[in-house]
């Protein structure tokens, strides 16, 4: 990084020079140079404090302040909980290109990437919904297939459709507007929360949406929108409720993300059940889950269960649509 920063240093005198070659003079042009030089300056001293950061050995405990040795689970010194603190690694290194990256958003957005363009390479496009509403849009059979909520399927007892409906998405810019809002809400939530809660949130969120929606919609129908819904009612109720000044400013913003989403509301095709669902499922959650990680003993371990039977409820979930595949593929055909 050091040796990166000398290079950029030199190629900007370089252009300075040239510049004053050809005749940039006057004040305006020296106050120029002056904020690119800084500007340049401070950029490098941020690169050269991640790199910092991704090579240290330890790392510091949010409570008693002092430094830890980067394999510790917890602090000697206090014994508050290290888990979700930054370590440095792979991770941080991310940052470097990836400013909001952050780990569970990060992988739920590549799972909903990954599967729209399994569906799409298996079973291609509706080929009709002409304009761009259409495009990139799979046949309603494929979404079935693959878990989409299907109310009388649910009822026979694939209760499994309520998680992997909310990994599918109707259309390429369903998809695109989906990751989007992930991208923003997950990582304010992952961040101040963890990865694990953050995980818990959006698994519980969902299944809460399409239970709404497969007791008040008849209809087939997939989408994240359930659990965004839901992230967005978590940040208002804690934020609201239990976060401070900080966390009503932060509420007051996600209440816009609400009204944008109420804007649908009149839109065909919208799923506004499994929407209600979500925000009622996530405001009833901002009001018992805190921040950080767990500090004692027995919190850390249910916070583990809790996530282990969230992580083991969706790898079931697709597990149990990928052995019904061949039984519904020729129902279909039948």
């Amino acid at each position: 990084m050091a040796a990166l920063g000398k290079l950029l240093r030199a190629a900007l005198e370089a252009a300075l020079r040239l510049c004053d070659a050809l005749g940039a003079r006057g004040a305006r042009w020296e106050w120029k140079k002056q904020t690119w030089r800084g500007a340049l300056a401070d950029r490098i001293a941020g690169w050269e404090n991640l790199e910092r950061g991704v090579r240290s050995r330890t790392r510091m405990c949010p409570d008693c302040r002092n430094l830890v040795p980067r394999s510790e689970r917890a602090c000697p010194a206090c014994g508050a909980s290290l888990r979700g603190v930054p370590t440095g690694g792979p991770a941080r290194l991310l940052g470097l290109f990836l400013p909001g990256f952050r780990t569970a958003t990060t992988i739920l957005i590549t799972a909903n990437i990954g599967i729209s363009l399994l569906i799409f390479l298996t079973w291609g496009t509706r080929g009709q919904a002409p304009g761009p509403i259409g495009f990139l849009s799979p046949p309603p059979e494929a979404l079935y297939l693959f878990g989409a909520k299907v109310p009388l399927a649910i009822l026979q007892g694939e209760i499994w459709r309520l998680v992997t409906a909310n990994y599918l998405h109707g259309g390429l810019l369903h998809l695109l507007f989906n990751c989007f809002a992930l991208s923003s809400l997950g990582p304010l939530i992952e961040e101040a929360f963890g990865a694990r809660k953050f995980f818990l949130i959006y698994t519980v969120c969902g299944v809460c949406a399409f239970a709404a929606s497969t007791l008040f919609s008849q209809s087939q129908s997939v989408g994240a929108s359930g659990s965004l819904f839901g992230l967005m009612g978590f940040g208002i109720a804690y934020g609201r409720f239990r976060g401070g000044a900080a966390g009503r400013a932060v509420a007051d913003h996600l209440m816009r993300w609400v009204v944008y989403g109420a804007l649908m509301l009149f839109m065909p095709g919208i799923d506004n059940a499994a929407h209600l669902g979500g925000l009622i499922a996530g405001g009833g959650l901002g009001l018992v889950i805190s921040p950080g990680e767990p500090r004692s003993r027995s919190g850390e371990t249910a916070l583990r269960l809790l996530f282990a039977a969230a992580l083991v409820v969706t790898l079931g979930s697709f597990a149990a649509m990928g052995l019904s595949y061949t039984s519904h593929l020729e129902l279909l055909r039948q």
